[in-house]
């Protein structure tokens, strides 16, 4: 009973906060989890309108988050754990203390200049009279996220890579300034939030199967700079799944930070990043092709192996089980030759035009490895294998057309 009582005020505190978040412009979302120590994210409404300007909110609920008081505050006692997890939190960081009886949301910011050590812990004095409501609008404006210009920043890419059960873009954004963590983020939110929206498909299957609706995941990778970009090392990368969507189809989730909207940001860079040019110095071009001609040439032959099953498959000429035993060894090159190429340093500006082709093959013709190992076989239906296999073989396909090309400009 104690239990479902804390439940009871818990939900009474998140319905009050709704309100008077509401109240003072801010439209108020409840976080899935909460485990980490935020309940709800705030974003601030002007003219009616959603800016993306946000502000995470810790919310408890209770008179006995009530019970110690100093010259006209409440005290706050929250764990080492919490505290640094929201003074690194990406979006500012309020508590709000929410009182019963009176139905009144006492409120403070997170930081470092509010929160404070007692040597064994911390403490927050979150002021009695700084009460969550339409006169507090203002000093909440003052800690939202900031905005970003357009001009700051560039859409360099939008890709397709939908299947038939989700429709699915990846974009690169180029920044034209330096950027703190929080403005990242804000920019992170609008591309994904446009991108969501596309019409875009990369050919009239896709465009047939998808038509006018919005897209079901959205990976965005952010570059410090075109040469950034170029050398793939990206500054953070970001991934947003439509909470609709079947989780069967949903791509693995990313480890990182959630700053709203369920997007979820790795702030991890790439393994490439901080390599300079001559960061390895023996790998120039003549290396590089040393190891890209062998992996292409083996992959190409496994692509064409692999297509011959698939069509005998596609024609009930053959099983399942026999496309599997007949590709095992195929599959087991492909796989080789990704990570064969994944784990190589950087290739050489002079072959940068090649090597993206040859990344993207490397690609596609891994997502056939991954349609039939162990958990793509539990994931989905043995038609739907199919499809997906022949959509990433037409790909890849298309892809060593492409090297052939770059590959003939390199003398």
């Amino acid at each position: 009973m104690k239990a479902q009582e804390s439940d009871r005020i818990e939900r009474q505190g998140l319905g009050w906060v709704t309100v008077r978040g509401e109240a003072a412009g801010f439209a108020v979302r409840e976080q899935a989890s909460s485990d980490y120590g935020i309940d709800a994210i705030a974003e601030l409404i002007d003219d009616e309108t959603a800016t993306g300007q946000l502000v995470a909110i810790q919310i408890k609920s209770g008179s006995s988050y009530l019970g110690e008081m100093k010259d006209g505050c409440y005290i706050y006692r929250p764990d080492v754990q919490h505290v640094d997890y929201w003074l690194g939190h990406t979006l500012p960081v309020i508590v709000c203390l929410c009182d019963p009886e009176n139905e009144i949301v006492y409120w403070e910011r997170v930081a470092e200049d509010t929160i404070e050590s007692t040597g064994k812990g911390y403490k927050l004095a979150v002021p009695q009279a700084r009460q969550l409501g339409k006169e507090t609008r203002e000093a909440l404006k003052d800690l939202v996220t900031p905005r970003v210009a357009s001009s700051d920043y560039t859409l360099v890419s939008t890709e397709d890579v939908s299947h038939g059960m989700a429709k699915r873009y990846s974009v690169k954004v180029v920044l034209n300034r330096p950027m703190t963590k929080p403005e990242l983020a804000a920019v992170i939110r609008d591309m994904t939030s446009k991108t969501a929206k596309r019409r875009y498909s990369r050919n009239a299957i896709v465009k047939g199967r998808w038509g006018d609706a919005g897209a079901h995941v959205v990976w965005t990778f952010i570059y410090a700079s075109v040469a950034e970009e170029k050398k793939a090392s990206y500054t953070c990368r970001s991934l947003w799944i439509d909470q609709n969507l079947d989780g069967t189809y949903a791509p693995s989730p990313l480890t990182g930070e959630d700053v709203g909207d369920g997007i979820i940001v790795d702030w991890k860079q790439s393994p490439l990043a901080g390599l300079s040019e001559n960061g390895h110095g023996d790998f120039d071009k003549e290396h590089y092709l040393d190891l890209v001609d062998p992996i292409v040439a083996l992959v190409s032959g496994s692509l064409a192996y692999i297509g011959q099953a698939l069509r005998k498959w596609q024609s009930d000429a053959s099983t399942e089980a026999n496309f599997l035993s007949e590709t095992k060894s195929a599959r087991q090159q492909i796989s080789e030759a990704y990570d064969a190429h994944a784990s190589s340093p950087e290739s050489p500006y002079e072959c940068h035009d090649l090597d993206v082709p040859v990344g993207s093959m490397l690609a596609y013709a891994h997502n056939i490895v991954l349609h039939h190992n162990e958990r793509g076989i539990e994931l989905w239906a043995a038609q739907v294998r199919r499809q997906m296999t022949a959509s990433a073989l037409d790909d890849a396909n298309k892809c060593l057309n492409r090297i052939k090309y770059e590959r003939e400009k390199i003398s």
